[in-house]
């Protein structure tokens, strides 16, 4: 029990030491254990998967303080590496597109159907067959 309470009054000494600094992202480069303290000796929350990003808030010796799905923990500094920042190259010159002005449609035209005249031999009036 004693040394619990050594190893957590000493990890809350080793919190206050930490720089207190803007948080910056990092990219983690390989499987990291995210853990309690700074050093092997504290246990591991969780994995940190590579290509995860974390928010680096401070250093202890060779252990960055960061930040990762809503905790604080810790994770060895040669883990973590700069994120590359892709600057967009500007290759040509956007024009502002041309105003579009609306035109009103033309009212429709209602064409009444010519009457079709009936072929000539051929009877016109309705057939009584079944009478």
């Amino acid at each position: 029990m004693k040394s619990k309470i050594a190893s957590v009054l000493a990890a809350a000494a080793l919190l206050g030491t930490v720089a207190s600094a803007e948080a910056f992202p990092r990219i983690v480069t390989d499987l990291a254990a995210f853990r309690t303290g700074p050093g092997l000796d504290f246990l591991p929350i969780l994995a940190v998967p590579p290509q995860a990003v974390v928010d680096v808030q401070g250093h202890i010796g060779g252990w960055s303080r960061v930040a990762y799905a809503g905790k604080i923990g810790f994770i060895a500094s040669s883990l973590l590496a700069r994120p590359i920042v892709v600057r967009p190259v500007v290759t040509s010159v956007v024009v502002a597109p041309a105003p579009v002005v609306a035109v009103a449609p033309a009212p429709a035209v209602a064409i009444a159907p010519a009457p079709v005249a009936a072929p000539v031999g051929l009877i016109t009036a309705p057939l009584r067959i079944f009478e």
